[in-house]
């Protein structure tokens, strides 16, 4: 049977995405309150879909939105290579070894996250079983400084103050 997405948010959200925007896929212990160890920016829309414990998974959730959406890619952190080979290897079989970037957990991850259009919160006990899938088509890969820091020229000076520093 054909998938698709039954919540009206999640499913609003696919059909909006556009070349180069984001989705972060949170796991269970990903905090998003004004409390969180760091908060949520206000401007990213958040989708809570946990039920219960462990459902759903990350993986079903990005099963379904790469299959009924568009993306060309994904980001995870550096941790998740050693500590989440499973959902690693899950991310590389749908995406390709390629389409896979990593980055440090903090700040950068976090900082991405808040460049996010949304956060879809599961129910994913996994250690870092979370992801932020890039929406797009096969084409020249967008660089990593400009989803960063996005195409302003605020966000360009940004990208090469960075390139400057290391």
């Amino acid at each position: 049977m054909k998938k698709r997405i039954l919540n009206k948010d999640l499913a609003t959200l696919v059909a909006g995405l556009r070349h180069g925007e984001m989705i972060f896929i949170a796991d269970a212990g990903s905090g998003t309150s004004a409390k969180a160890l760091h908060p949520l920016d206000p401007s990213v829309q958040y989708i809570d879909l946990e039920a219960v414990t462990g459902c759903p998974s990350m993986q079903a959730i990005v099963d379904v939105l790469i299959e009924v959406g568009d993306f060309e890619g994904a980001m995870v952190t550096e941790e998740m290579l050693t500590l989440n080979q499973a959902d690693y290897q899950f991310l590389v079989a749908k995406l390709g070894q390629e389409n896979i970037q990593t980055m440090p957990y903090i700040p950068d991850y976090y900082e991405m996250r808040d460049r996010c259009k949304a956060v879809v919160q599961t129910g994913d006990y996994g250690v870092h079983a979370q992801c932020i899938l890039i929406a797009g088509y096969p084409s020249a890969d967008i660089p990593l400084d400009w989803l960063k820091y996005g195409i302003t020229r605020q966000g360009l000076k940004e990208a090469q103050k960075e390139k400057n520093h290391d």
